[in-house]
């Protein structure tokens, strides 16, 4: 991993590499959180998918990097479960899809919720510096698969969620903003279904693309080195909240240094403003990226700890997730 790593740092441009590292990108390329993950199964095999299941599915036949990982909960009966597609984060340049992907999937999973995790096109290098609306139409196009596959996958099609970390917070709450482009003629079916969610869950989020509070890192991947203006404002979360906006759970920490927490006050009050259906929790201590905390981190931080399971009370008072549901 180490030669690899040399090897494509080798022929990076410089004027980049001061951004990636400042990123965080170096830590997460070391750890392998995505370089070895790429499609292994075509999109048409998804009703297949089963169980304990390590494939990831394309998104599209032409598409040889963006893919999603289905994780399907253990069932008692013929009853369809809630699914949560993942957006794992990585300031849109790399991707933590195990830390914030995959253990995520396999919680929700615990708890008798699906879990759809995303690698999603992405804006560094490793990404091919990919731009919006590409990591939107992943996003959608993932959204509308678990909908369109969810009678074989046993899976509630009107119980479908997001959920996203860090920068894949920010591209979770995109798919409420941004509208719905569902085509009712479209010759895909697949791209008939709405690319709406039922429900969103932000962990410690870019919300703003604007002003002091950005993170810079991530716009820039995400909309290259000067976008407009305009661009970023249409695209701030808490700028664009429509009013049928679906159920949020979002936390974070006063001690995040990378995405400051000031995001999440931000989008809280832009959702009460709306009388938006929403859980703000801005936990006291802890750095950024914590997942679901380590055994250490819990030991470390107890209260932060606490999230994962504030968020399925939220989940069951929204009537996402039944009054039984249990870990197994």
């Amino acid at each position: 991993m180490i030669t690899a790593f040399k090897t494509i740092i080798s022929g990076f441009a410089p004027r980049r590499l001061p951004r990636l590292i400042a990123g965080g990108g170096v830590m997460f390329l070391l750890s392998g959180c995505f370089m070895t993950v790429l499609p292994d199964a075509p999109v048409e095999d998804i009703p297949d998918a089963r169980k304990n299941c390590d494939r990831y599915y394309r998104l599209d036949r032409d598409d040889s990097f963006s893919c999603m990982r289905i994780h399907l909960p253990p069932r008692k009966d013929k009853t369809p479960v809630p699914a949560v597609v993942i957006f794992p984060g990585g300031a849109y340049g790399v991707l933590a899809l195990d830390k914030e992907g995959n253990d995520y999937a396999r919680f929700l999973n615990r708890h008798g919720v699906a879990g759809i995790v995303v690698k999603y096109p992405l804006g560094s290098i490793f990404g091919h510096f990919r731009r919006h609306p590409d990591m939107l139409d992943a996003a959608r196009r993932a959204i509308r698969l678990t909908r369109y596959y969810a009678p074989q996958l046993g899976i509630d099609p009107h119980r479908v969620g997001v959920m996203g970390s860090s920068a894949g917070g920010h591209l979770a709450g995109l798919t409420v903003i941004c509208g719905d482009t569902d085509s009712p003629r479209d010759d895909d079916p697949v791209s008939r279904q709405s690319g709406r969610p039922d429900f969103v869950i932000l962990c410690y989020p870019v919300v703003t693309l604007e002003g002091e509070y950005a993170h810079k890192l991530s716009r820039s991947n995400l909309l290259g080195g000067d976008p407009p203006p305009e661009l970023c404002r249409r695209l701030s979360l808490e700028r664009n909240l429509p009013a049928d906006c679906p159920p949020v759970f979002v936390w974070t920490t006063e001690e995040d240094r990378t995405v400051d927490p000031e995001n999440t006050r931000m989008l809280a009050t832009a959702l009460e403003a709306k009388h938006i259906p929403h859980r703000e929790l801005i936990y006291r201590h802890g750095p950024h990226g914590m997942g679901l905390l380590s055994p250490a981190e819990a030991e470390k931080y107890p209260e932060t700890a606490e999230w994962s399971g504030e968020m399925l009370k939220f989940l069951r008072d929204q009537g996402i997730l039944s009054d039984t549901s249990e870990e197994k």
